[in-house]
């Protein structure tokens, strides 16, 4: 089992959620509101507000949990969904899960997610 956390632009969640939820096997996906810098330091996301300059950029973060069985083929359409060709699109990082314990059967493992 897997968990991919991915960084992405606020303008491509539509088109990435839809094109996730297509991918048989996918239980679920969480997402959150974000703001960060990367490389480019926030260069290019300063956004001027009535009292300070801010250098994070407004990202999405998007946590998945997958069998192994699938991974690839979220983290391939998580990649083409997002992808516009310019700097700052974000990172898909994929972690080990050791366990998933679903609180109201008990349930462990993949058949839990």
């Amino acid at each position: 089992m897997k968990q991919i956390i991915a960084y992405i632009r606020p303008a491509v969640l539509e088109r990435v959620t839809e094109a996730l939820r297509a991918i048989d096997g996918l239980t679920g996906m969480s997402v959150m509101e974000t703001r960060g810098f990367g490389q480019g330091k926030g260069a290019s996301c300063r956004e001027l507000d009535d009292t300070e300059i801010t250098y994070f950029c407004k990202k999405v973060r998007i946590e998945l949990m997958v069998s192994d069985v699938i991974v690839w083929e979220v983290v391939d359409t998580i990649q083409q969904r997002a992808w516009t060709g310019e700097r700052g699109e974000g990172k898909i990082y994929v972690l080990t899960v050791e366990e998933a314990v679903r609180i109201r059967t008990n349930e462990r493992g993949e058949v839990a997610v």
